[in-house]
């Protein structure tokens, strides 16, 4: 079922815009605002890199002491490599954030993408917040939406409304990501409210399963950022609060499907793609070893450029699908259906037409589907084409 686009803020309490701050050069809107001021909860999922960018340390820190309730972001500047002038410029920033809303400097998170290694301009970021605060309950969600890209050619929304202990609740956000994408967290940058009424402990335990299922499972160019990460705010506005194993089931089903739509739109949107790539596999022992065959068929870049040339080379899946000695294929029993055409049963080649597999890898999508007859355990898993675009944009990027 298709879901319709609406824009975060039309969630009741939750306020959010975006303007032209002067940090990118070609003048488009790098400067954002999400605020709940009545948030019941929060949680965060981030980086896993060992540089972690100062904007990643200061939110750690203030989803530990508390609920957080705005978050302010800026594109062309990953504030990242920038040591302890960085950290002191992220704090400014949640300080003067803070003071605008009425909120304490821990209530603020901070997110920062774009060039690595560059201070911010922070005598930008002190004239632009007051202007972008000047309505902290404008609800301009697409201006925010819009503000946190950089090498991203599309906005990427979510609105999924569902039943949860019995009330129909919604998870809505945005999200930004084209390149540098291998997450090892949750995705590059993402940011979800709910109208449920989920704790921040709950929510924490919920949103790494619901990332686990889908930005991890993303892969443009198995690099993982140094800024990655995905927050998400609940009003408690909907329904009783989310305490059963039944109920929190039900809400972390909404809340993969919401990170899913983005995750795959981020896939879609990889630097320089022309096709995404979704991958499918059942039958696996375990989760974790169809995670791990899935993510391995989808960050190949063999596959990769297979897809992008619609070259039904499908030799290419079933050698990244074997890769990892921790992941059992039996190459005895493995089935795979290469866009749409069944190549193989049970590890027998069948008849199949080339030219009409590479017919149907000449559209939008390609999905890939291998049963290994092992168990019962499956994964999915996005990626997209690797074209020369990804290298023109890469190292023209500095």
């Amino acid at each position: 079922m298709k879901r319709p686009i609406k824009p975060i803020t039309a969630l009741s309490g939750v306020y959010a815009s975006g303007m032209a701050a002067g940090i990118k050069s070609n003048g488009k809107k790098d400067l954002a605002f999400l605020f709940v001021p009545d948030a019941y909860g929060s949680a965060g999922v981030f980086t896993q890199s060992a540089f972690a960018a100062p904007p990643v340390e200061l939110s750690r820190q203030a989803l530990r002491r508390g609920t957080i309730k705005a978050v302010v972001v800026n594109a062309g500047n990953a504030n990242a490599g920038t040591g302890k002038k960085g950290l002191r410029d992220a704090q400014e920033t949640a300080t003067i954030t803070a003071k605008l809303l009425g909120l304490s400097p821990s209530q603020v998170a901070v997110a920062s993408t774009g060039v690595i290694g560059k201070p911010l301009p922070m005598e930008r970021l002190r004239s632009s917040l007051p202007k972008l605060l000047a309505n902290p309950k404008a609800t301009d969600g697409g201006a925010a939406a819009q503000a946190i890209l950089t090498t991203d050619l599309t906005r990427k929304e979510v609105y999924c409304t569902g039943k949860v202990a019995g009330e129909r609740i919604t998870v809505a956000g945005f999200a930004k990501g084209s390149g540098m994408i291998a997450p090892n967290m949750a995705t590059m940058l993402g940011f979800l409210v709910t109208d449920a009424k989920v704790d921040s402990a709950t929510l924490k335990k919920l949103l790494k399963q619901a990332a686990d299922a889908s930005f991890n499972m993303t892969s443009v160019d198995t690099d993982t950022s140094t800024n990655d990460a995905l927050i998400v705010l609940s009003t408690g506005k909907k329904g009783p609060r989310i305490t059963s194993a039944k109920h929190q089931q039900e809400f972390l089903a909404l809340l993969s499907e919401a990170c899913c739509v983005l995750a795959r739109s981020i896939a879609a949107d990889g630097e320089g793609a022309t096709k995404l790539i979704e991958v499918n596999v059942h039958g696996a022992r375990n989760l974790r070893e169809a995670r791990v065959i899935a993510k391995n068929i989808v960050s190949s870049p063999l596959v990769k450029t297979a897809i992008h040339g619609a070259d039904p080379n499908w030799g290419r899946v079933l050698a990244a699908a074997g890769k990892d000695p921790t992941a059992r294929v039996d190459p005895n029993k493995v089935d795979v259906t290469f866009a749409g055409a069944p190549v193989m049963r049970r590890g027998v080649i069948v008849t199949h037409n080339r030219q009409a597999i590479h017919k149907l890898m000449s559209g939008k999508e390609v999905h890939i589907h291998l049963h290994l007859h092992l168990g019962k355990a499956s994964a999915t898993s996005w990626g997209c084409d690797l074209t020369h675009g990804y290298v023109d944009i890469n190292v023209s990027y500095s």
